[in-house]
C-alpha cells in the first residue's frame, strides 16, 4: 500500500470500525442449513499473502493451522493474487509447502501485480499453474478467475481474456457465477477503487457486461484493507445485483492494527442464499457481527460433476 495512503486508511479504519454494523439476522440464518458439510459448499477466499519479513510468512502459517484446527469442512480455497511479494523460488516453494499442510485438497489461484514482477508470472506458471485465466464448475456454480496480465500496479486484464470471460458469462446464465480478479472493479463501490492503480483497467468493458447477464458475486483483494472499512462488501442494483466482495490481506498491516483476515463464502444446497464470514486468524474466530446474508440469482444445486475449463 503506498506510503501516503496510510494516515488515510488509519482514519477511516478507527471512524469506520467502530460503528460498522452486521447485516445478518437470526430469521435469515434460519433459511439455510449453513453448517451441513453434506448440503453445503463451503470456500476460503484469501488474497495477498506476499511476506516480506518473518511475521508474513508467520502469518499465512497460522492462517492454514487455524483453518486446520477451527474451521472444519472447507472445499476449496481461492487466492485472489499477490502470492509473494518477490518473485522468487524460495518464496514460492515456502508457499507450496505451506499450503499442502492445509487439509483443503483444491486450491486455486490467480496471478497478482506482486507475482508477476521479476519474471512476468513465469515462476506462478512452474510452480502452481500453467493456465492463469482458467474456469471451474462445481455443481452449478461456475467459478471464474482471471489473472492479471501486465506488470505495474492496476489489475490489467487482456481483450482476449475479457472476450472468454464475456462468452462465459452470458452462455452460463442458468448458473450462479463467481469471478475472482486481483484488483476490484472501478465502479464496483469498493473502498479505492476509484484509484486507477487499485482497480482493474478499463473496468466499463466488464461493467457493461453486468448491466445486461447476471454475475452473482465478484471476488478481489490487493486493497489490503481491514474487513471492518465500510463497503467492504456492496451489492451494486445496477449491475443485476453482483455482489462486490473486498478480501482483506493475510498479511497484517498497519503496525498490526489490521490482523490477519480473510473470508469463508458457504452456499446451502436449494437456497439461493449465501453466507459470508470474516475470520481472524490471529484471534482464531469469525469476527463478530460481520457475518452477511445475501440473494444469489438462483438456488445452489449440490452434488453434481464438477469441471474445469
Amino acid at each position: 500500500m503506498p506510503t501516503k495512503l496510510i494516515p488515510l486508511v488509519l482514519l477511516l479504519f478507527l471512524i469506520q470500525t467502530s460503528c460498522y454494523v452486521g447485516y445478518s439476522s437470526g430469521d435469515e440464518y434460519s433459511k439455510a442449513n449453513w453448517f451441513n458439510p453434506e448440503r453445503t459448499l463451503s470456500v476460503w477466499a484469501l488474497a495477498d499473502i506476499q511476506p516480506t519479513k518473518k511475521s508474513h510468512e508467520e502469518a499465512f502459517e497460522l492462517a492454514v493451522i487455524d483453518i486446520n484446527e477451527n474451521v472444519p469442512n472447507i472445499d476449496l480455497a481461492i487466492v485472489a493474487g499477490d502470492i509473494v511479494n518477490k518473485t522468487t523460488e524460495e518464496t514460492f516453494d515456502w508457499y507450496l509447502q505451506t499450503r499442502n499442510t492445509s487439509y483443503i485438497e483444491e486450491w486455486y489461484e490467480i496471478i497478482g501485480n506482486h507475482d508477476l514482477i521479476a519474471d512476468k508470472g513465469k515462476l506462478f506458471r512452474e510452480k502452481l499453474r500453467e493456465e492463469v485465466n482458467y474456469s471451474i464448475l462445481k455443481d452449478n456454480i461456475l467459478f471464474i478467475f482471471m489473472s492479471d496480465s501486465e506488470r505495474g500496479k492496476p489489475t490489467e486484464i487482456s481483450d482476449e481474456t475479457f472476450a472468454w470471460w464475456k462468452n462465459l458469462v452470458i452462455n452460463n446464465q442458468d448458473k450462479i457465477i463467481v469471478v475472482t480478479t486481483h484488483a476490484p472493479l472501478e465502479d464496483s463501490g469498493i473502498p479505492f477503487s476509484s484509484f486507477r492503480d487499485r482497480q482493474v483497467i478499463n473496468s466499463e468493458r466488464f461493467t457493461n457486461v453486468l448491466k445486461e447477464y447476471q454475475v452473482d458475486l465478484w471476488l478481489s483483494g490487493h486493497l489490503h484493507l481491514p474487513h471492518s472499512i465500510m463497503n467492504n462488501i456492496v451489492e451494486k442494483d445496477k449491475f443485476e445485483g453482483t455482489i462486490f466482495v473486498h478480501v482483506s490481506s493475510i498479511r497484517p498491516e498497519l503496525i498490526g492494527i489490521k490482523e490477519s483476515e480473510s473470508r469463508v463464502l458457504t452456499f446451502a444446497c436449494g437456497s439461493d442464499q449465501v453466507l459470508i464470514r470474516s475470520r481472524n486468524h490471529e484471534d482464531g474466530v469469525f469476527v463478530p457481527n460481520h457475518d452477511r446474508v445475501f440473494q444469489l440469482s438462483k438456488k445452489y444445486i449440490c452434488n453434481s460433476e464438477t469441471s474445469t475449463n
